[in-house]
């Protein structure tokens, strides 16, 4: 099925709308994307999904497409701000491994049920089964954006 590019374009800035404005609700003390730049949360997103076993610093710029260069900056920020820590690898001792603190978990854990608060209050009038279309659709969605590929430049 087709759809027309207006239809897809208020797709898309519905889910850039919602996820601005699940953000921005100011309903959470430790509202993660309030203290950090996107890229940032980009950066923390991959560390916290690789944990515990950890990630290292050259494997977040494959999979960000950023260089290990920006990725070093932005982690010297996470370190500081005690969300994440950097260790040796014990396979490589020249790569730089990284993991969540205890301090970033806690953080992590804590604006996620603060989320999870705020997504069952907006989708209370929503039929269990309406969202659970919603949800599916959503992961169709990123798998399919997972597959395309860059444009040459």
């Amino acid at each position: 099925m087709t759809r027309s590019v207006t239809d897809s374009e208020a797709v898309w800035r519905n889910l850039m709308r919602l996820a601005d404005r699940l953000s921005s609700t100011g309903v959470t003390d430790c509202d993660l994307p309030s203290r950090l730049p996107l890229s940032q949360l980009r950066v923390v997103g991959v560390i916290y999904d690789r944990h515990p076993a950890g990630v290292m610093l050259k494997d977040i710029a494959d999979e960000l497409k950023l260089t290990p260069g920006a990725i070093s900056q932005t982690v010297d920020v996470l370190v500081r701000e005690n969300l994440v820590e950097r260790t040796t690898s014990p396979t490589d001792r020249r790569a730089i491994l990284l993991r969540p603190t205890a301090a970033g978990l806690e953080l992590k854990e804590q604006h996620a049920r603060q989320i999870n608060a705020v997504m069952q209050t907006i989708s209370k009038d929503v039929k269990s089964e309406d969202f659970d279309i919603f949800t599916r659709v959503l992961a169709h969605l990123l798998e399919q954006i997972n597959t395309l590929q860059p444009p040459n430049k």
